[in-house]
């Protein structure tokens, strides 16, 4: 009689409660419908699912509270599930070819898949650490086994105990910080812990519970020290996965670390008194820790990339440098000495997730149309004469990496410039990050080698084996629809870049206004 009632308002969860729905679906589906048709009616069962998941997110713009105050809905959060759900629709265009090759296991691949997609969104909304938590853990352990889903193949088996080994540490990591962030502050909630921090300051045990919640955070990023599983995960899993990983898995554990940043780091910088001398001063050895995360992350990525011959090892690498460029945002927001160069540092890093995501997908689409016809040879073969095996596949890999390179007029070389702009001005309060953005910029120089490189490959050498009777390779629907929208993405943002940004500095002000 006593007890407090908990005001669930699931409204605001219709998007997930949606995509869940549809994972159910997708395994009903997958049992009644015969063998034959089964691919076909489950991926579309998938793609009608997350079409009308985004529809609702797209018109259902009301923002709140559900779940007792669990999970928060405004505009960073409806930005962050805007991506994810547009790019889980991508990646069921790419799985589909895949999962047609499959004799079984499709209603379970895509169930997995929305599923994880499913943690994606929850990630943008989480109010408390727990939450927080229990979401990060829906998406790895669903990866778990997506990783292995090649349960004939030696590469994904071995990717997906990788994977769980090194996600297992993170997550006691995680936990663990969790845990001391309890000790100290006596709470959980995102808003009892900004309370404590402005009010009190860190302390030491709180400092080291901020470092292993980063630690187990940095692993969904793909960022130094918990880099380690990327290229050989990448490598064995299926392509649809890989591209799950890069792209949406990654920018889950970049919209937490936006979250966590703003909740336990950034307070120490606010204004007291409205006074603004002195603003971000504090947060000095916080902005240390993540610059050097962002330089040895962006080194060890681009370095690594360049002695690659396999095309999804390469990528992988590829990955982790960009995950370096993301932690160079990370780093302004946490740097910068007035609250509107965090909001700018914050929406660059939304803006950059956006574009990679964008780009990454295209690239991965390419993969999985390439490797389904590899026919036995390696998979960096395969991609010699390309352009004359498939000219879209050629065209649409041709940008995605010159995108990933930062070159005009594509959307990587504005995700980079604003990236690179927001650090520059949190230089004015911390000249030592002007290294770090030397370090970027030498990154931006040596990631043009490996991926000129790949382009040669493609234009520049004879399809193998050679000769005038090498076929075309044939591209499926699925793959045409994902490097088609790519093109667009890519080219679009490149130009028309400015609705994109505004969007993502007012998800930015949302983040920091709902501390």
């Amino acid at each position: 009689g006593g007890g407090r009632e908990v005001n669930l308002d699931l409204h605001f969860l219709l998007p997930e409660i949606v995509v869940v729905a549809t994972a159910l679906a997708c395994v009903t589906v997958d049992i009644l419908v015969a063998p034959a048709r089964r691919n076909r009616f489950v991926a579309f069962t998938a793609a009608l699912g997350l079409g009308a998941a985004l529809l609702v997110v797209l018109l259902d713009r009301r923002t709140g509270a559900a779940v007792g105050g669990h999970f928060t809905v405004d505009a960073f959060s409806l930005f962050a599930r805007t991506i994810a759900v547009a790019g889980g629709l991508l990646l069921v265009a790419v799985a589909a070819p895949y999962t047609a090759r499959m004799d079984r296991g499709h209603g379970e691949f895509y169930a997995l898949l929305l599923l994880a997609l499913t943690g994606v969104m929850l990630t943008a909304g989480v109010s408390d650490l727990m939450s927080l938590f229990v979401a990060l853990e829906l998406i790895t352990i669903s990866s778990y086994a997506l990783a292995a889903f090649k349960r004939h193949d030696p590469r994904s088996t071995e990717a997906g105990l990788k994977y769980l080994v090194v996600g297992a540490v993170s997550s006691a990591f995680l936990l663990f910080g969790i845990a001391l962030v309890y000790g100290a502050v006596g709470a959980v909630d995102f808003h009892s812990i900004v309370a404590h921090v402005s009010g009190k300051g860190p302390g030491a045990l709180l400092s080291l519970g901020t470092v292993l919640v980063f630690m187990g955070l940095f692993f969904k990023a793909s960022a130094v020290p918990m880099q380690v599983w990327a290229p050989d995960v990448y490598q064995g899993a299926p392509s649809p996965v890989t591209g799950f990983l890069s792209s949406l898995s990654k920018s889950a554990g970049f919209v937490l670390l936006l979250r966590i940043v703003t909740t336990l780091v950034v307070p120490l910088g606010s204004p007291v008194g409205g006074a603004a001398g002195g603003v971000g001063a504090p947060t000095g050895p916080w902005g240390a820790f993540l610059g050097i995360v962002a330089g040895l992350t962006l080194l060890y990525g681009n370095l690594g990339a360049m002695a690659q011959k396999d095309v999804k090892r390469l990528l992988a690498y590829s990955s982790i440098g960009h995950a370096g460029y993301l932690m160079m945002g990370i780093t302004a927001v946490v740097a910068s000495g007035t609250p509107a160069l965090r909001q700018e540092g914050a929406g660059s890093v939304l803006f950059y997730l956006f574009a990679y995501y964008v780009t990454t997908i295209t690239a991965f689409a390419v993969v999985a149309a390439v490797s389904a016809q590899a026919r036995g040879h390696q998979a960096s073969v395969t991609y010699a004469g390309l352009s004359r095996r498939s000219p879209l596949l050629a065209f649409a890999m041709l940008l995605a990496l010159l995108s990933l390179a930062g070159v005009p007029p594509l959307a990587g070389l504005i995700g980079k410039f604003l990236v690179f702009f927001a650090l520059v001005d949190a230089a004015k309060a911390h000249p030592g990050l002007v290294a770090l953005a030397s370090v970027g910029a030498l990154s931006v120089v040596l990631s043009l080698y490996f991926y000129l490189l790949l382009i040669r490959e493609m234009y520049a050498k004879d399809p193998v084996p050679e000769g005038p009777g090498v076929p075309a390779l044939r591209v499926s629907l699925g793959h045409k629809l994902a490097v088609a929208f790519g093109i667009c993405a890519m080219i679009g943002l490149g130009i028309f870049w400015g609705p994109l940004h505004e969007a993502a500095q007012h998800a930015a002000a949302a983040l920091f206004a709902a501390r």
